[in-house]
């Protein structure tokens, strides 16, 4: 079985992107980006953005999961009306996330950042406005933009950004961020509820967190 496993591109006269390497002198000629050290990582605005981005996906889709049918039930649907949002929202991330990911070589990744903080914002306008005519649209529309985007970031972002020297060491603290985010995402939106009888204050939370984004980010360049 080890035939099917390589180590890297270079060893085998290969690079990432697809191109052949002639012979071994010329993969030493090409320049090659800088590799960053998973703390010097942390040091970039990009990183952490890039990862708030990503946790707040695993947050808001982890807890409205766990919650569907009692957010729908709280603004009076039925349990098949919560179900029925996972196929289009499903379908709208698959087409998103082939689309993108095809398109990450002739687009900057920053409005791919963007583009996601603007489903988040879909999403908690959605989640806000559930029971008026344009909430279940807009929040299927913004579950599927987060997650075609997240697919699409977190496999490109890391080693575009950062290189793949340390990329194991880089990812597994973004990892850290996604776990956590998931894991506080079911009590915290029991506790909304027990405490509010609403899961309104969520919505507002985390528009208050996107706008922070949305503008901590103008900055959050490739640091390459």
């Amino acid at each position: 079985m080890l035939q099917f496993y390589k180590n890297k591109p270079e060893e085998h006269g290969l690079l990432p992107d697809g191109e052949i390497l002639e012979d071994e002198e010329e993969s030493i000629k090409i320049p090659a980006a800088k590799q960053y050290t998973a703390k010097e990582a942390r040091e970039t605005r990009a990183f952490w953005m890039y990862g708030l981005i990503l946790a707040f996906n695993s947050f808001f889709i982890t807890g409205l999961t766990f919650h569907v049918v009692s957010v729908f039930a709280s603004e009076g649907f039925s349990k098949d009306d919560a179900i029925s949002i996972f196929l289009p929202a499903s379908v709208v991330a698959v087409t998103i996330s082939l689309i993108f990911n095809f398109l990450s070589d002739y687009l900057h990744l920053k409005l791919y950042l963007y583009l996601m903080i603007l489903g988040g914002i879909m999403a908690s306008v959605g989640f806000l406005f559930l029971s008026s005519s344009f909430g279940i649209p807009l929040l299927i529309g913004g579950f599927g933009v987060l997650g075609g985007f997240f697919a699409v970031l977190n496999a490109i972002v890391w080693p575009r950004f950062f290189g793949r020297t340390h990329l194991g060491a880089i990812t597994g603290k973004v990892m850290s961020f996604l776990i956590l985010a998931s894991a506080l995402a079911p009590p915290i939106f029991s506790l909304c509820f027990s405490t509010f009888g609403s899961y309104r204050l969520l919505g507002y939370l985390g528009l208050v967190f996107l706008l922070f984004l949305s503008i901590a980010s103008i900055r959050a360049n490739n640091p390459q």
